[in-house]
């Protein structure tokens, strides 16, 4: 029995030995690769590899810059239209009003004609006057008969030669008192043409304050005239507007805030001195042209731009770079400058910073 045992324990033993080495062989690739086969997901592994791109590197950004430039507070300021010109209507005589021939609104005609004055006691003295002058004519002409007369008689020793001086002193006489009349004449003259009451033609009529039939004496006020085709708008400005009113040049734009629109004005006059109280000088703009009713009492807005006092520069949306909810901007060397941002303006954006001045350099496009 143990002779047999043994035997078949010894087979056994060989035939463990062959199945190990079988399994040994097979965890080795081939050498020479002509099985073809590859470890297990090693397909799958190479498959997801040949998809991944490797990105290339980031193309540098623009080398475009800008110039940062002030940014300007806005002051709007308001002023109403009034006449460009305006003027007291006054008498220049005493008298009773004959008629009146503009009412308040109206526009003086090219004659300029605004009230009449009765002249009949003027034209009374002037008749007078005129009566005198004739009778001091005929006066003047017997003394120049009688001199020269007496002149003769004197010559050939037949006369005194204090009748013929009597006779030029009465000539001269005459000869004055006429002169005196023709100036009376030409007083008179004019007395009359000043009974007619006239303003600027074209000028239209603010205040009336007389009535046909009414006794006026000489410097009563009679009419507040105003020069209404062309209008002015009066605004009191500190240094700093004035002198950014002179940057904006001669021709300026206001907006017309209750009848809508805009409309061109020039500088008129400029105060040399200035309002004591409100340490503002006097700046008068002037309207000459715009398609609505020129009058006074029209409110128009005039927008100044002022430099920011807190230093604040205006620069393209483009130029901000944000991270971690921050504001930076690029300078032409890659330096990285923080900033503030303010607000917008149109496409611009209003930024501040204690690095950033008017004129620095800075990418557009980062």
């Amino acid at each position: 029995m143990k002779r047999i045992c043994a035997p078949l324990l010894f087979l056994a033993a060989l035939i463990l030995t062959a199945v190990l080495v079988a399994g040994c062989g097979n965890d080795r690739p081939e050498a020479d690769g002509s099985a073809g086969s590859s470890l297990p997901g090693s397909a799958l592994a190479e498959a997801a590899q040949a998809e991944v791109v490797t990105p290339p590197p980031p193309a540098p950004g623009s080398t475009e810059t800008f110039v940062a430039r002030s940014a300007a507070r806005r002051s709007s300021l308001t002023g109403f239209t009034r006449a460009r010109n305006a003027m007291t209507l006054v008498s220049e005589e005493s008298g009773r009003v004959r008629r009146v021939l503009a009412d308040v609104g109206d526009t003086l005609d090219p004659t300029g004609l605004f009230a009449e004055l009765d002249t009949t006691f003027i034209e009374l003295d002037l008749a007078a006057n005129r009566a005198d002058q004739e009778r001091l004519k005929s006066d003047l002409d017997y003394n120049k008969k009688e001199m020269d007369r007496y002149e003769a008689l004197v010559k050939n020793g037949t006369a005194p030669q204090s009748t013929l001086d009597s006779n030029v002193r009465a000539h001269q006489a005459a000869l004055q008192q006429l002169r005196a009349k023709q100036v009376e004449e030409r007083v008179l003259l004019e007395r009359l043409k000043r009974c007619d009451l006239f303003g600027p033609a074209g000028w239209k009529v603010v205040t009336r304050y007389i009535e046909p039939g009414e006794w006026i004496t000489k410097g009563e006020q009679v009419a507040e005239l105003g020069r209404y085709d062309v209008l002015l708008v009066p605004f009191a400005l500190t240094s700093e507007e004035y002198r950014a009113l002179k940057d904006m040049g001669d021709t300026l734009t206001l907006r017309l805030t209750d009848l809508g629109g805009t409309v061109r004005a020039k500088v008129a006059r400029v105060s040399p001195g200035f309002d004591a109280q409100t340490r503002k000088i006097n700046v008068d703009l002037e309207i000459a042209e715009g398609d609505f009713e020129f009058r006074g009492g029209i409110r128009t807005e005039l927008d100044i731009g002022l430099p920011d006092p807190g230093g604040a520069v205006l620069v393209p949306q483009s130029a901000l770079v944000k991270a971690y909810e921050e504001y930076f901007l690029m300078t032409p060397d890659n330096q990285r400058v923080r900033v503030v941002l303010l607000g917008a303006d149109d496409d611009l954006r209003r930024v501040t910073g204690p690095d950033v001045r008017p004129g620095d350099v800075f990418l557009l496009n980062p």
